[in-house]
């Protein structure tokens, strides 16, 4: 059995890549109405996304609890956490909009989803200043 604190940045990947991959793909969808099929791939991945992202706070509030701790980094670990939060609840509004209104104020919607991103991004690099700054997870925090 992994430890726990092992499966959040192995898990975290996935809200990335699912939601910035649906912000192309809806960014394509409101400026090219080519494709009929992608309106529904975009929805999947948004969906997809913000369950992942609930997957990755959870394990994150879990590592946080069993990871090595590394006093330094508590500052970076508390905006890091407080991102999180912000980006769940960003998208979960971004997914039940996308539930209830579909299409309705698209470009909006596309702005909203930009804004999103952006937390999510600046969660992901505070995650990574963790790693790669402060060692934290890694096998010399646990020295």
């Amino acid at each position: 059995m992994p430890k726990p604190f092992l499966l959040h940045p192995a898990f975290v990947h996935f809200p990335i890549a699912l939601l910035l991959t649906g912000l192309v793909g809806a960014g394509v969808s409101v400026w090219s109405k080519r494709w009929a099929w992608l309106a529904d791939a975009v929805s999947w991945l948004l969906w997809l996304g913000t369950a992942s992202a609930w997957g990755a706070m959870g394990l994150g509030l879990l590592a946080e609890k069993t990871a090595p701790h590394v006093p330094p980094a508590w500052e970076t670990l508390a905006t890091h956490k407080t991102l999180a939060y912000w980006t769940v609840g960003l998208f979960i509004v971004l997914s039940l909009w996308r539930r209830f209104f579909k299409d309705r104020w698209s470009r909006l919607f596309l702005l909203a989803w930009l804004g999103a991103a952006t937390v999510l991004l600046a969660t992901a690099y505070h995650g990574g200043e963790l790693v790669f700054t402060h060692n934290m997870g890694t096998a010399a925090s646990a020295e």
